[in-house]
């Protein structure tokens, strides 16, 4: 059956999706709003083919269930549109991800609400919290939640490119006499693709205009980016890339996911302890690494520190008004406005400019060689990601 089949009694009230990620296996996701049409025994939502929908390989069902059971909500008083919501987890042998923190939050609530509920087939499993802090204007929690288990490594990796990693290039990293010859072979290929690239970078000369210049530092990055991209292992952001993960944050997330997969046999107290142990965990690791950056900062990173450290300033100001009475908008025009406010033009006048000096004649190989090499490695020196340790190999293959 096709899936916009299992819908078509419930118009709107239920979408199901079919997802496949990379690497893994299709996954059936319903989102649903269980609401009643004028009284409580019409609910479209209930009216799509949740046997077929529930009895998939793989399923994840999640949604506004406008549900009151004990089932789960140790704390609620009342029950209300529980039964078919009980009787499909239970034939069904559905897991619930919900903990016993409220997905609807109200000022004027006398019960604890979880009525927004995560559910899913057994051999799925799901990191699942509610983000408090997002602000949606809705009474309703968002809630994030995630497959664990062994998914394709792309899966939670951006497609951003945020640097290279050239260490492959480096034979005297490598111990085994293999690899090292691997490593000789990779920085040879990288070596003639960029002195390839490098062929097509204009030659520049005492009589180079701007626009020249501008040319081949243009073609130069782009001789560094193409071989970088071909032959270097790229970085990108990732769940792992946060400065105070490391990898027993990673087996508490797991042992989470399991006491929430085994909580009808394990208890639902076995669910509470595992989370409190992670966020433990979590809060540990951040306050030491953010000691331990306070107290091995230097350079600009003291004003990093300092930005977190400093009282906030309001930056909320009143709007910029011209003297014609029009309001300046954007970044530009207040930016025009001001200068115009308090910078007006001068009279013309007949000063001309002297003509460029000669201290560039005194640049040589040798100087530029002797300022890179003071530079860490680590330092990027633009937005192209091309830090100064990629810069220094070009430099070795080509210091012209």
């Amino acid at each position: 059956m096709e899936l916009k089949e299992l819908t078509r009694e419930c118009g709107n009230h239920v979408q199901v999706v079919e997802v496949t990620p990379a690497g893994g296996e299709a996954i059936i996701i319903a989102n649903v709003y269980d609401q009643h049409d004028g009284s409580e025994v019409n609910r479209p939502a209930q009216r799509a083919a949740w046997t077929e929908i529930a009895r998939h390989v793989r399923v994840i069902i999640a949604g506004d269930m406008n549900a009151h059971s004990k089932v789960w909500n140790l704390m609620t008083t009342r029950n209300r549109n529980h039964i078919f919501w009980e009787r499909l987890i239970s034939e069904e042998n559905l897991l619930v991800w919900n903990t016993e923190e409220a997905t609807r939050i109200e000022l004027t609530a006398k019960i604890h609400s979880i009525i927004d509920l995560t559910l899913s087939s057994p051999n799925v499993e799901l990191h699942w919290c509610p983000l408090g802090e997002e602000a949606t204007g809705s009474d309703h929690e968002l809630i994030a939640w995630d497959m664990l288990g062994a998914p394709d490594p792309r899966a939670d990796t951006s497609t951003e490119t945020t640097g290279w990693d050239i260490s492959g290039w480096d034979p005297t990293k490598e111990s085994e006499e293999e690899d090292n010859k691997k490593a000789e072979e990779r920085r040879a290929k990288a070596r003639e693709c960029y002195l390839v690239g490098l062929g097509r970078t204009p030659i520049l000369s005492d009589n180079s205009t701007k626009e020249q210049v501008t040319e081949a530092a243009g073609s130069l990055r782009e001789a560094m980016t193409v071989t970088l991209d071909k032959h270097a292992r790229k970085k990108r952001w990732c769940s792992r890339s946060k400065p105070w993960w490391y990898e027993e944050l990673k087996d508490l997330s797991k042992v989470l996911g399991r006491a929430r997969w085994k909580w009808r046999v394990a208890g639902i107290s076995r669910v509470k302890a595992a989370r409190r142990e992670l966020r433990q965990a979590i809060r540990k690791t951040k306050r030491d690494c953010w000691n331990r950056f306070q107290q091995e900062a230097d350079g600009n990173k003291v004003w990093t520190a300092a930005a977190y450290t400093a009282p906030r300033i309001d930056t909320t100001g009143q709007a910029l008004v011209r003297e014609d009475g029009s309001i300046a908008e954007g970044h530009w025009e207040r930016e025009q406005a001001i200068l115009q406010a308090h910078f007006p033009q001068g009279p013309p006048g007949t000063f001309n400019p002297a003509e460029g000096g000669k201290a560039f004649e005194r640049v040589e190989a040798s100087l530029v060689g002797s300022l890179l090499k003071a530079v860490l490695n680590t330092s990027a020196p633009g937005d192209d990601w091309i830090s100064a340790g990629i810069v220094k190999v070009f430099w070795q293959w080509d210091e012209q």
